[in-house]
């Protein structure tokens, strides 16, 4: 795939997302602030968050929803840990009661899914870390569930139908888990990065996982079956913590590229789709 950069100086990026309009939103970590980026990188808005922001959402009503870290790392200040939601140009808390919420997405049942890395994790002793956590929270009422708790770093987050995937950012393994009817019960193992630590995911038109291996200063393109089927290179010291798919059809991705300050853009053939998987499928299929 060619890669070029869409934008730069934007501090530590993460959580790429793609708005209807087409233009890219992404947090900056460093700044405390979530920027709507134009087609062409012009930073258009910024919405002060302040703390972490460590991941992003497009909710259905068009709210953009935040994973508030708290300030843990990689931010210059400190903030209530828990999501917040930007509307209408107004942030605010939906939930609190998290530790240091990481990654989310919306599931098939209409709750914003959380992962919540909970602490900063010593990578050569991972025993002695606070488990990783799982919140499903109602978006109208603010109330959190917690689904799963058990991987030491939590990260990247994203649903295929009813499949939920994982990565866990100190074993490097992508898991996935199937929703029905009981997470916890049927956990299966996708992939193991053993050459790096996987952060951020996207699943594309395919079904296939692209993977922001953060360490491996890569893109890790995981197909069915759990087969590692292309790694993309991106520079050294750009440490992509998260990736989103472009428009439909269009074959494009954007990646944060979190050790450069910056926003890539990916683009290749368009993939050719196929039937999506149901909530029924197997996690091992």
């Amino acid at each position: 795939m060619d890669v070029t950069l869409l934008a730069d100086g934007l501090g530590f990026t993460e959580g790429p997302t793609l708005l209807p309009d087409n233009r890219i939103a992404v947090v900056s970590m460093s700044r405390g602030s979530v920027l709507v980026l134009d087609r062409d990188g012009t930073v258009a808005v910024e919405y002060r968050v302040e703390g972490g922001p460590n991941g992003l959402a497009l909710g259905p009503d068009g709210a953009l929803y935040v994973a508030q870290n708290g300030g843990i790392w990689a931010a210059r200040a400190s903030a209530e840990p828990g999501v917040q939601v930007i509307r209408n140009g107004e942030v605010s808390y939906l939930a609190t009661g998290m530790d240091a919420p990481n990654d989310l997405t919306f599931g098939p049942d209409g709750r914003l899914w959380v992962t919540d890395s909970r602490e900063e994790v010593d990578f050569a002793h991972p025993e002695s870390a606070l488990p990783g956590r799982v919140w499903a929270v109602d978006v109208d009422s603010g109330a959190a569930e917690l689904m799963l708790e058990g991987p030491v770093f939590v990260n990247g987050i994203a649903f295929d139908g009813g499949r939920l995937f994982l990565t866990e950012t100190v074993s490097g393994r992508v898991t996935a888990y199937d929703l029905t009817p009981e997470p916890r019960a049927t956990a299966a193992p996708v992939f193991t990065i053993v050459d790096g630590h996987p952060d951020g995911l996207a699943i594309d038109d395919t079904g296939r996982l692209w993977v922001a291996t953060t360490s491996g200063d890569r893109i890790d393109v995981i197909g069915s079956g759990g087969v590692l089927e292309e790694r993309h290179r991106l520079e050294t010291g750009s440490m992509p913590t998260n990736i989103c798919c472009g428009p439909a059809g269009s074959g494009e991705f954007y990646v944060a590229a979190a050790g450069a300050g910056s926003v890539l853009r990916l683009t290749g053939p368009a993939p050719a789709p196929f039937p999506r998987r149901t909530p029924s499928s197997s996690p091992g299929a």
